[in-house]
């Protein structure tokens, strides 16, 4: 078991979000973003544990597609059998343990570049050179562990828990809200992927509310979404849902306004953000939506990885539409730079002896909810003394 001199107050700081009120609460204490024992707790109980977004079915839409990420440690390699099936498997060859694959392809096996044993996409092994196929020393043959996987919505999750409880009903009301976007078939125009300079949390807490938007983001991003209209609607321990209303008549709100009215409702004028704990944050518009992920690497550096989503005819339309591609991918570098420059900065300066965790405005009611599903997910790691 972990030391737990200082992880066990620390701990009992994130139970205390169960009884408190938006009006009374205040931001995490700084040692949940410098702590290495809370960071080792979070890979246990909640990456390794939990259900966690590593990226979209489109990127395994044919048989023979991958991609590669890294979870809690873990390579991890994701492919699209010849059943058409969706896998996911350890990326560590079972010879001596380079990994199989790295980024993304499509091919009918995957090779270990180091000695050249080959495994099916199913992580079946099926070539050793010079030498005999080998098996388990318990005599069973020899493949790359699988992971369990859900789909939701064209996002793909990866437990690496043997049984854990399954995805899909506890999102009900997640898919409830995000429903009339039919974001299953949804195209990435752009994706990215970035290592930030700061605590995963950090990432998310940013996410997890558009309080920020007129300090961070400002100009024409906060003129197309303002903090006022920000509004908190709902939480569960698994997710929780703000809105934020659209200024169509911004120069960023204008491009959107032929979907409002398809939309309907209050969709036509506030589009909802939700963050599925632990790690990703899925931010719609009537004709768009943005999802990020917080991959945590070490204590200060996250992998970012995500993409800005778009329907499959407006994809085609932006792709044949003279220098709109453009005008998005400025706007996306924009919006990361800024994103990552205050997770960078909170940092660092929850190393300094005058931070302190402040009170919580209204329109970040949404992070209470994150800490509690922390405090419910490291608690059950038997951190409390």
């Amino acid at each position: 078991m972990l030391e737990t001199s200082t992880l066990g107050p620390l701990v009992d700081a994130l139970r205390d979000y169960d009884d408190v009120r938006i009006g009374d609460a205040r931001a995490l204490p700084m040692e949940a973003y410098t702590s290495a024992e809370l960071f080792d707790l979070e890979m246990e109980g909640i990456f390794r544990r939990d259900w966690i977004c590593v990226g979209r079915t489109e990127q395994v839409a044919r048989s023979g597609d991958w991609f590669t990420t890294e979870v809690a440690g873990e390579p991890i390699v994701v492919t699209a059998g010849s059943d058409g099936e969706i896998r996911a498997m350890s990326a560590v060859c079972r010879h001596r343990y380079m990994a199989v694959a790295s980024g993304s392809g499509n091919s009918r096996r995957l090779t270990c570049p180091y000695h050249r044993w080959s495994y099916d996409l199913d992580g079946t092994l099926l070539g050793t050179p010079l030498m005999d196929t080998p098996v388990r020393p318990d005599g069973t043959p020899c493949s790359l562990p699988g992971y369990q996987v859900e789909t939701w919505l064209g996002f793909v999750f990866v437990s690496l828990a043997a049984n854990p409880e399954p995805l899909t009903p506890q999102l009900v009301g997640a898919k409830e809200t995000l429903d009339p976007y039919q974001m299953e078939d949804w195209r990435i125009l752009i994706a990215f992927d970035e290592v930030w300079a700061g605590n995963w949390k950090l990432g998310l807490e940013t996410a997890l509310e558009g309080y920020h938007l007129d300090g961070l983001h400002g100009g024409e991003i906060a003129a197309m979404m303002p903090s006022k209209g920000c509004q908190f609607v709902e939480a569960t321990d698994r997710w929780s849902c703000f809105r934020l209303e659209i200024n169509f008549e911004s120069e960023f709100g204008a491009p959107t306004k032929p979907f409002a009215d398809a939309m309907g409702g209050l969709d036509a004028v506030a589009s909802p953000t939700v963050s599925i704990h632990p790690n990703v944050n899925i931010s719609c518009s009537p004709a768009s939506t943005t999802w990020l992920t917080f991959m945590p690497l070490e204590i200060g550096t996250t992998q970012v990885r995500g993409g800005y989503l778009v329907p499959p005819d407006e994809y085609e339309r932006i792709h044949a539409a003279e220098g709109e591609l453009e005008f998005t991918q400025a706007a996306i570098a924009q919006l990361n730079r800024e994103d990552s420059s205050a997770m960078i900065d909170l940092q660092r300066s929850a190393h300094s002896r005058f931070a302190e965790p402040g009170v919580l405005c209204e329109k970040e009611e949404a992070l209470i909810h994150f800490y509690r599903y922390l405090a419910g997910r490291l608690h059950n790691e038997g951190a409390r003394p």
